[in-house]
């Protein structure tokens, strides 16, 4: 089939990657001058198989409403919240407020970690198939708590991985500092940490582009620069999308926008349930590689995930809900530079922070949207919020799969759009 793929970030090179394979004629739509140029170029590195956790869990409600009010009196806090005059900010809200409960949490958990740990194989054999570098680094993350209260609650964390016949290793802030040697000046700060052997780190970008460049090479074609006004329909089908290069058509339509699908469709009447939560990142020089992580690191006092990425270091941080602009000022990532200056001080060339802000595309049960919708040739691969360089592989060869007609290898009825719209 012909098939023309909306969106060049991480999801929607892979999906391009795996249709391709399958034989199609694949056209990906871009509408910025780059691949992987606005959510996924900065991605905070971490590629997550054991650890794909949704953000609505128990007793999230009330750390919220904890940051939220820290935030408002000018509080170094994990979450911001803006209330806005928007029905659908609202209407997400209540759906992730019901996801909150024990019963969903676990739900939840368990398909993102399915998809997740499905995902890490596909993310392998694409990386040995096609021999492709990307700053990863393979010996595992590490979890850092910096109270007995998370070193105590890790203990509900490694029940669920256990479980799972995941991998993990608990261990004391000696152990932290023996496994990442940068973390010697912040040996006082810690409690302990969990190991996750199996987790990797990555510059997600890097591969997206390393991965588009080698897709042309296949033929696929990328149209950048160009922006989608409409997407036409007639007879419970697409029939081309209107762009500023004119109107596109083909057999086959997927759209993965990240957030931006939510406008594009909406339209066509599909309400998706994502919504913008605005991720704040900073990239510094690593100033001196011995004071420098080894791979990637998640503070889980601050919320902050930091990762090594070549010789330069990524802090990512602060949560906001109901912004849907990208601008971004040095008070909006005071916690992942204080988080990365007290974790690495020796490491990090803090004279020289670039910023960055994106909005990072969430379902209000954290899992993506992933298949079919109503019309009978449009296809959707969103919603993968905060994990989407953990989950892209796997959900693009499950799409891939699906629209083959083929059964998918893994159990992915629970990650289709239509659940929910």
């Amino acid at each position: 089939m012909r098939i023309i793929v909306l969106g060049a970030g991480i999801v929607g090179v892979t999906t391009a990657y795996y249709l391709r394979e399958r034989g199609h004629d694949v056209t990906v739509v871009e509408r910025r001058a780059e691949v992987a140029a606005e959510t996924s170029v900065g991605n905070a590195g971490h590629v997550c198989p054991s650890y794909a956790t949704p953000w609505a869990a128990p007793g999230m409600p009330g750390k919220s409403l904890k940051w939220t009010l820290q935030s408002w009196l000018g509080i170094e806090a994990a979450l911001r919240f803006t209330p806005r005059l928007d029905a659908h900010q609202w209407r997400w809200l209540q759906r992730f407020l019901a996801q909150c409960t024990p019963e969903r949490y676990a739900i939840n958990k368990a398909r993102m970690g399915r998809l997740a740990r499905y995902s890490h194989t596909q993310l392998k054999q694409i990386r040995e198939r096609l021999d492709i570098s990307y700053e990863q680094t393979t010996g595992g993350n590490l979890q850092l708590f910096r109270t007995q209260e998370g070193v105590d609650n890790a203990g509900l964390s490694t029940k669920v991985l256990a479980e799972a016949g995941v991998p993990f290793e608990l261990l004391d802030a000696d152990a932290c500092v023996a496994f990442d040697p940068g973390l010697h000046a912040a040996r006082n700060e810690l409690k302990g940490g969990l190991l996750l052997p199996l987790d990797e780190t990555g510059n997600c970008p890097l591969f997206a582009r390393a991965l588009a460049d080698w897709l042309q090479a296949q033929g696929v074609q990328f149209r950048l620069s160009t922006t989608v006004d409409a997407i036409e329909v007639a007879g419970g089908q697409v029939t081309g999308v209107r762009t500023s290069a004119g109107t596109l058509q083909a057999d086959a339509y997927v759209v993965a926008c990240a957030s931006a699908s939510v406008p594009m469709l909406k339209p066509l009447g599909l309400d998706l349930p994502i919504y913008p939560v605005k991720g704040y990142a900073i990239t510094v020089p690593v100033s001196d590689p011995a004071g420098a992580p080894r791979s990637g690191v998640m503070d889980e006092y601050y919320k902050v995930a930091i990762t090594r990425m070549g010789d330069h270091i990524r802090a990512a941080g602060t949560a906001e809900i109901g912004s849907w602009d990208t601008r971004v000022t040095p008070r909006d990532c005071a916690t992942a530079l204080k988080s990365l200056k007290n974790l690495y001080p020796q490491g990090a060339d803090l004279a020289r922070v670039e910023y960055w802000a994106g909005l990072r595309p969430m379902t209000p049960d954290g899992a993506p949207l992933i298949g079919a919708t109503r019309y009978a040739n449009l296809w959707l691969n969103a919603g993968h919020g905060s994990n989407g360089w953990t989950t892209a592989c796997g959900a693009s060869r499950i799409l891939a799969d699906r629209i083959a007609g083929e059964r998918t290898e893994i159990e992915s009825d629970d990650l289709a759009p239509l659940r929910v719209i």
